[in-house]
């Protein structure tokens, strides 16, 4: 039998939520950007840049990608200090539920003019 260290599953734990950060602003952001954006039209999204980049839909999903993985990369690397503030993991529960209604109201303008 193995056992692990606090300090092994409080870096997984850590991991895991960064990981679903950047799933859910990365890959689910921007794949529901791109499916609101192909039946409503590209002047409702209000972010600039990916409003830009819209007519190509590769370049603004690999855009929010690269900026979802830079974000978690940043995180990673900042762990040690992340974890010293007070309420950390409610902070990325927060992003995580922040970026999943993002994906849902995405979702609702896609889905509500079919």
């Amino acid at each position: 039998m193995q056992f692990r260290s606090s300090e092994t599953e409080r870096d997984a734990d850590y991991a895991a939520l960064v990981v679903g950060m950047v799933i859910v602003w990365g890959v689910c952001d921007g794949v529901s950007t791109l499916l609101a954006a192909s039946v409503v039209g590209m002047e409702f999204e209000t972010n600039p840049i990916i409003r830009a980049l819209l007519p190509t839909p590769p370049l603004a999903l690999g855009v929010k990608l690269a900026a979802a993985a830079l974000a978690g990369a940043v995180a990673l690397a900042g762990e040690r200090f992340v974890r010293t503030v007070p309420g950390w993991r409610c902070f990325f529960l927060v992003l995580i539920g922040l970026g999943l209604a993002v994906t849902g109201l995405n979702l609702l303008v896609a889905f509500a003019v079919v």
